[in-house]
């Protein structure tokens, strides 16, 4: 298949693809901070002492079970775009959580986030545009 052609049937496959790739993102942005939420409840934090105690946290935990869930939601809807998608295409994609995650942590969890931080995930923002006009 001639480049143009196959650069436009990339393209398509992407929007055609991009509710799953944005599930598989946003599902694991949430169980990041259902994780965080649930690690940070009270007696939590001796919970990695041994390896009993942190399985018996978890289990006791509906924030860290449901954390471990919405990736589980992650991973599948990202078994399916591996399916349809080149991973060099579809990977890109992925770095979005990194904006999302430190949104996330500013507005849901009151976290500081520095301006460098900031600067370094425009830079990311950047790169995710430049690689998803590239060439397949």
């Amino acid at each position: 298949m001639p480049g143009a052609l196959r650069r436009v049937a990339m393209k398509k496959q992407v929007m055609h693809y991009l509710w799953l790739i944005l599930l598989s993102v946003s599902a694991g942005v949430a169980g990041q901070t259902a994780l965080k939420l649930g690690v940070s409840q009270p007696g939590a934090e001796n919970a990695a002492a041994n390896l009993a105690s942190l399985l018996t946290m978890i289990v006791r935990s509906p924030l860290v079970l449901l954390g471990l869930v919405l990736y589980g939601v992650g991973a599948l809807a990202w078994i399916a775009v591996l399916t349809k998608l080149d991973l060099s295409v579809a990977y890109p994609f992925l770095a979005l959580n990194f904006v999302l995650v430190a949104l996330t942590s500013k507005l849901v969890l009151g976290e500081s986030v520095p301006l460098l931080r900031w600067v370094g995930i425009a830079v990311i923002c950047v790169g995710i545009l430049v690689v998803s006009r590239s060439n397949p």
